[in-house]
Protein backbone atom coordinates (compact mmCIF):
# COMPACT_ATOMS: atom_id res chain seq x y z
CA UNK A 1 0.00 0.00 0.00
CA UNK A 2 1.77 3.62 -1.06
CA UNK A 3 1.45 5.83 1.09
CA UNK A 4 -1.05 7.93 -0.50
CA UNK A 5 -3.22 5.36 -0.17
CA UNK A 6 -2.72 4.91 3.75
CA UNK A 7 -3.26 9.10 3.79
CA UNK A 8 -5.55 9.68 1.17
CA UNK A 9 -7.13 11.83 3.21
CA UNK A 10 -4.29 13.85 4.40
CA UNK A 11 -3.22 14.40 1.12
CA UNK A 12 -6.28 16.08 -0.40
CA UNK A 13 -6.77 18.43 2.48
CA UNK A 14 -3.29 19.39 1.87
CA UNK A 15 -3.97 19.88 -1.84
CA UNK A 16 -7.42 21.13 -1.41
CA UNK A 17 -6.80 24.56 -2.89
CA UNK A 18 -10.70 25.50 -3.53
CA UNK A 19 -10.66 24.97 0.68
CA UNK A 20 -8.28 27.53 0.84
CA UNK A 21 -9.47 30.37 -1.32
CA UNK A 22 -13.46 29.37 -0.77
CA UNK A 23 -14.16 32.99 0.93
CA UNK A 24 -12.86 34.11 -2.45
CA UNK A 25 -15.31 32.23 -4.76
CA UNK A 26 -18.18 32.43 -2.22
CA UNK A 27 -17.98 36.44 -2.54
CA UNK A 28 -19.11 35.81 -5.84
CA UNK A 29 -17.45 37.86 -8.30
CA UNK A 30 -15.03 34.91 -8.81
CA UNK A 31 -15.21 31.95 -10.36
CA UNK A 32 -13.57 28.31 -12.01
CA UNK A 33 -12.95 28.97 -15.59
CA UNK A 34 -13.98 26.02 -17.38
CA UNK A 35 -11.13 25.31 -19.61
CA UNK A 36 -9.08 24.69 -16.86
CA UNK A 37 -10.80 24.88 -13.14
CA UNK A 38 -8.51 27.68 -12.45
CA UNK A 39 -9.52 30.65 -10.29
CA UNK A 40 -10.64 34.24 -11.98
CA UNK A 41 -12.10 37.51 -11.10
CA UNK A 42 -14.65 37.65 -13.17
CA UNK A 43 -15.48 41.64 -12.86
CA UNK A 44 -12.33 43.76 -12.93
CA UNK A 45 -12.74 47.43 -11.95
CA UNK A 46 -10.99 50.57 -10.89
CA UNK A 47 -11.51 51.52 -7.64
CA UNK A 48 -13.45 55.30 -6.99
CA UNK A 49 -13.40 54.78 -3.74
CA UNK A 50 -9.27 54.09 -3.15
CA UNK A 51 -7.45 57.28 -0.63
CA UNK A 52 -4.36 56.88 -3.08
CA UNK A 53 -2.98 58.34 -6.40
CA UNK A 54 -0.75 55.41 -8.00
CA UNK A 55 2.16 57.68 -9.65
CA UNK A 56 3.63 54.32 -11.16
CA UNK A 57 3.50 50.90 -10.69
CA UNK A 58 5.98 48.10 -10.08
CA UNK A 59 5.09 45.54 -12.82
CA UNK A 60 7.46 42.72 -11.15
CA UNK A 61 4.51 43.25 -7.75
CA UNK A 62 1.54 41.35 -8.02
CA UNK A 63 0.17 43.32 -4.69
CA UNK A 64 -3.53 41.70 -5.43
CA UNK A 65 -2.30 38.29 -5.25
CA UNK A 66 0.36 38.40 -2.28
CA UNK A 67 -1.45 40.41 0.02
CA UNK A 68 -5.39 40.30 -0.80
CA UNK A 69 -5.26 36.92 -1.41
CA UNK A 70 -2.34 34.77 0.30
CA UNK A 71 -1.99 37.00 3.37
CA UNK A 72 -6.11 37.88 3.83
CA UNK A 73 -7.50 35.00 2.50
CA UNK A 74 -5.19 32.07 3.49
CA UNK A 75 -2.89 32.93 5.58
CA UNK A 76 -5.57 34.24 7.79
CA UNK A 77 -7.15 30.71 7.80
CA UNK A 78 -4.08 29.46 9.09
CA UNK A 79 -3.39 28.27 13.13
CA UNK A 80 -1.33 31.48 14.27
CA UNK A 81 2.16 28.70 14.69
CA UNK A 82 1.95 28.19 10.57
CA UNK A 83 1.25 31.81 9.29
CA UNK A 84 3.84 33.98 7.54
CA UNK A 85 4.96 37.04 5.22
CA UNK A 86 4.25 35.78 1.57
CA UNK A 87 7.61 35.18 0.22
CA UNK A 88 7.73 38.02 -2.55
CA UNK A 89 6.44 40.51 -0.33
CA UNK A 90 9.24 40.06 1.79
CA UNK A 91 11.63 41.44 -0.84
CA UNK A 92 9.72 44.69 -0.86
CA UNK A 93 10.91 47.57 0.86
CA UNK A 94 9.61 51.05 1.03
CA UNK A 95 10.79 54.57 1.52
CA UNK A 96 7.67 56.10 3.45
CA UNK A 97 7.16 60.09 3.84
CA UNK A 98 4.63 61.02 6.49
CA UNK A 99 3.51 64.23 5.69
CA UNK A 100 1.65 66.66 8.51
CA UNK A 101 -0.81 68.39 5.88
CA UNK A 102 -2.38 69.02 3.21
CA UNK A 103 -0.15 71.09 1.41
CA UNK A 104 2.76 68.96 2.18
CA UNK A 105 0.60 65.57 0.68
CA UNK A 106 0.18 68.07 -2.81
CA UNK A 107 3.67 68.97 -2.55
CA UNK A 108 4.60 65.49 -1.92
CA UNK A 109 2.38 63.99 -5.23
CA UNK A 110 4.53 66.51 -7.30
CA UNK A 111 7.66 65.20 -6.36
CA UNK A 112 6.60 61.44 -7.04
CA UNK A 113 5.62 62.63 -10.56
CA UNK A 114 9.26 64.29 -10.53
CA UNK A 115 11.24 61.86 -9.70
CA UNK A 116 9.28 59.19 -11.63
CA UNK A 117 9.41 56.22 -9.52
CA UNK A 118 7.06 53.81 -8.56
CA UNK A 119 5.16 55.18 -5.88
CA UNK A 120 1.89 56.79 -4.71
CA UNK A 121 0.37 58.96 -1.93
CA UNK A 122 -2.83 59.57 -0.01
CA UNK A 123 -5.02 59.86 3.03
CA UNK A 124 -4.49 57.12 5.45
CA UNK A 125 -7.91 55.96 6.64
CA UNK A 126 -6.32 52.87 7.73
CA UNK A 127 -6.91 52.27 11.86
CA UNK A 128 -4.03 50.82 12.28
CA UNK A 129 -1.45 53.84 10.85
CA UNK A 130 -0.54 56.76 13.25
CA UNK A 131 -1.05 59.78 10.95
CA UNK A 132 -2.95 61.52 8.66
CA UNK A 133 -1.21 61.29 5.15
CA UNK A 134 1.70 58.82 3.92
CA UNK A 135 3.51 58.46 0.40
CA UNK A 136 5.13 55.45 -0.43
CA UNK A 137 8.01 54.55 -2.91
CA UNK A 138 8.31 51.15 -4.35
CA UNK A 139 11.97 48.88 -3.85
CA UNK A 140 12.76 45.56 -4.80
CA UNK A 141 15.75 44.86 -2.51
CA UNK A 142 16.85 46.87 0.62
CA UNK A 143 20.16 48.24 -0.97
CA UNK A 144 17.86 49.72 -3.33
CA UNK A 145 15.57 50.99 -0.77
CA UNK A 146 18.29 52.61 0.65
CA UNK A 147 19.90 54.36 -2.62
CA UNK A 148 15.99 55.25 -2.92
CA UNK A 149 15.93 56.80 0.36
CA UNK A 150 18.81 59.16 0.07
CA UNK A 151 16.90 60.45 -3.60
CA UNK A 152 13.87 61.17 -1.89
CA UNK A 153 15.46 62.77 1.12
CA UNK A 154 17.32 65.10 -1.33
CA UNK A 155 15.01 66.21 -2.75
CA UNK A 156 12.62 66.45 0.04
CA UNK A 157 15.34 69.18 1.22
CA UNK A 158 14.77 71.23 -1.81
CA UNK A 159 11.40 71.91 -1.53
CA UNK A 160 10.09 74.90 0.95
CA UNK A 161 7.08 72.70 2.28
CA UNK A 162 8.68 69.21 2.89
CA UNK A 163 12.30 69.90 3.91
CA UNK A 164 11.13 70.34 7.81
CA UNK A 165 10.27 66.92 7.75
CA UNK A 166 13.34 66.16 7.46
CA UNK A 167 14.53 67.74 10.95
CA UNK A 168 11.23 65.63 13.00
CA UNK A 169 13.98 62.77 14.57
CA UNK A 170 13.53 60.61 17.48
CA UNK A 171 15.81 60.25 20.65
CA UNK A 172 18.88 57.94 18.36
CA UNK A 173 18.52 61.39 15.68
CA UNK A 174 16.42 58.84 13.14
CA UNK A 175 13.86 60.61 10.95
CA UNK A 176 10.38 60.07 11.86
CA UNK A 177 8.87 61.44 8.45
CA UNK A 178 10.68 59.55 6.40
CA UNK A 179 11.80 56.41 6.96
CA UNK A 180 12.52 53.00 5.16
CA UNK A 181 10.74 50.05 6.13
CA UNK A 182 10.02 46.22 4.79
CA UNK A 183 6.96 45.15 3.31
CA UNK A 184 3.42 46.36 4.24
CA UNK A 185 2.27 47.34 7.84
CA UNK A 186 0.04 44.61 8.80
CA UNK A 187 2.40 41.68 7.99
CA UNK A 188 4.75 42.98 10.73
CA UNK A 189 1.48 43.94 12.71
CA UNK A 190 0.24 40.13 12.85
CA UNK A 191 4.08 38.37 12.60
CA UNK A 192 6.02 40.92 14.69
CA UNK A 193 9.96 41.79 13.92
CA UNK A 194 10.50 41.92 10.26
CA UNK A 195 14.12 40.75 10.80
CA UNK A 196 12.62 37.34 11.84
CA UNK A 197 10.92 36.76 8.98
CA UNK A 198 11.94 33.49 7.12
CA UNK A 199 10.18 31.18 4.35
CA UNK A 200 10.01 27.59 4.98
CA UNK A 201 9.19 24.69 3.00
CA UNK A 202 5.86 24.75 4.25
CA UNK A 203 5.38 28.07 2.94
CA UNK A 204 6.76 26.82 -0.02
CA UNK A 205 4.09 24.57 -0.89
CA UNK A 206 1.14 26.46 -0.18
CA UNK A 207 2.24 29.49 -2.13
CA UNK A 208 3.26 27.36 -4.92
CA UNK A 209 -0.09 25.59 -4.97
CA UNK A 210 -2.37 28.84 -4.83
CA UNK A 211 0.06 30.02 -7.90
CA UNK A 212 -0.73 27.15 -9.63
CA UNK A 213 -4.74 27.38 -9.50
CA UNK A 214 -5.09 30.80 -9.86
CA UNK A 215 -5.17 33.71 -12.36
CA UNK A 216 -3.30 36.56 -11.72
CA UNK A 217 -4.73 39.62 -12.62
CA UNK A 218 -1.35 41.86 -12.17
CA UNK A 219 -2.51 44.39 -14.82
CA UNK A 220 -0.56 47.77 -14.71
CA UNK A 221 -3.68 50.19 -14.74
CA UNK A 222 -3.39 53.89 -14.86
CA UNK A 223 -5.91 56.03 -13.18
CA UNK A 224 -7.72 58.27 -15.47
CA UNK A 225 -8.34 62.33 -15.02
CA UNK A 226 -11.73 61.70 -13.11
CA UNK A 227 -10.61 59.15 -10.70
CA UNK A 228 -7.92 60.91 -9.58
CA UNK A 229 -9.72 64.77 -9.42
CA UNK A 230 -12.79 62.54 -7.37
CA UNK A 231 -9.46 61.25 -4.86
CA UNK A 232 -8.21 64.99 -4.70
CA UNK A 233 -11.84 66.19 -3.58
CA UNK A 234 -11.67 63.44 -0.88
CA UNK A 235 -8.19 64.24 0.48
CA UNK A 236 -9.02 68.12 0.81
CA UNK A 237 -12.63 66.92 2.41
CA UNK A 238 -10.52 64.63 4.52
CA UNK A 239 -8.48 67.69 5.61
CA UNK A 240 -11.52 69.53 6.49
CA UNK A 241 -12.60 66.99 8.92
CA UNK A 242 -9.18 66.43 10.72
CA UNK A 243 -8.59 70.19 11.08
CA UNK A 244 -5.43 70.98 9.21
CA UNK A 245 -6.10 74.06 8.23
CA UNK A 246 -4.02 73.70 5.08
CA UNK A 247 -7.25 72.72 3.22
CA UNK A 248 -8.12 76.65 2.60
CA UNK A 249 -5.28 76.58 0.29
CA UNK A 250 -7.42 74.43 -2.48
CA UNK A 251 -10.91 75.75 -1.70
CA UNK A 252 -9.98 80.06 -2.15
CA UNK A 253 -10.10 80.33 1.84
CA UNK A 254 -13.48 79.03 1.81
CA UNK A 255 -14.42 76.65 4.15
CA UNK A 256 -16.24 73.49 3.14
CA UNK A 257 -19.64 74.21 5.30
CA UNK A 258 -20.83 77.84 7.00
CA UNK A 259 -20.16 78.45 10.74
CA UNK A 260 -22.90 78.02 13.15
CA UNK A 261 -23.85 80.64 15.38
CA UNK A 262 -22.74 80.36 19.11
CA UNK A 263 -24.12 81.60 22.32
CA UNK A 264 -21.54 81.51 25.29
CA UNK A 265 -20.57 85.21 24.78
CA UNK A 266 -23.59 87.52 24.18
CA UNK A 267 -22.42 90.54 24.33
CA UNK A 268 -20.55 89.39 21.16
CA UNK A 269 -23.23 87.79 19.37
CA UNK A 270 -24.44 91.03 17.26
CA UNK A 271 -21.36 91.86 16.15
CA UNK A 272 -20.22 88.47 15.11
CA UNK A 273 -23.61 87.75 13.20
CA UNK A 274 -22.35 87.37 9.84
CA UNK A 275 -19.46 85.45 10.85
Amino acid sequence: MTEYEKNTYDHLKAYDVLKLLEPILDGGNSYLRPEDGKLKVRNLSLSKDTPWIHVKHVNEFDCGLWNQVIFKVVVSKLPSSQQFVPRSCQQCWKVCVKPRTLQQLFNLLEMQKKLGRPSKCGIEVRESVHGLYGGYFYNKSLPAGLECYEVVKAEMLKNEFLAPLIDEVDTHGKTTRIILKRACTEFEHLLGDSTKWVVTPEQDFVEDLINSYIVSENLNTHQPEHIIWHIQRRWIEWAWQNGDATYAKYTGGKPLYPSYVTYHQPELLESTRGE
